[in-house]
């Protein structure tokens, strides 16, 4: 957990390639967990069904918020709900940030295979294509318009 934001973390923020967001614990000092985000797309082929049903959209990209990091302190892995909570921290910034700013409709993350039923529990839902399914880190979307 601690090699990404000593390593990059800052150099990635300076150069605006991403952005950490942290859970710090105050005393001792210790990160709890953090979220990085990037921008991203979900990617479609031709015949895939489209993940917009109420609009004429032509294209095979979405444009999407993307998680390309999420880490929880192992003594907090299902037990405090941090996970979630920095999820929703990403969410909220996505729908209240991003999406008024520039056209944003989902936020997307390459899920492990043993976190994909924790995103799924967060409300995200598998790209359905037999490609997508093969992969090791499938792609996973939430719809930013059904988040409240």
């Amino acid at each position: 957990m601690k090699t990404f934001l000593r390593r990059d973390a800052l150099e990635f923020e300076r150069q605006s390639l991403a952005r950490t967001y942290a859970a710090f614990q105050v005393e001792p000092q210790k990160v709890l967990g953090y979220i990085t985000l990037v921008c991203g797309e979900i990617v479609t082929e031709e015949g895939d069904p489209g993940l917009i049903e109420t609009a004429e959209y032509r294209y095979l990209q979405y444009p999407a918020v993307k998680i390309a990091r999420l880490a929880v302190d192992a003594t907090l892995q299902r037990k405090a709900g941090l996970g979630r909570y920095l999820v929703n921290l990403a969410l909220g910034t996505a729908k209240r940030e991003i999406c008024p700013a520039v056209g944003c409709r989902f936020v997307v993350v390459d899920a492990k295979r043993q976190a994909v039923g924790f995103y799924e529990r967060c409300g995200f839902t598998m790209l359905d294509t037999p490609t997508n399914r093969a992969l090791n880190e499938p792609v996973m979307f939430i719809d930013l318009t059904k988040v409240g």
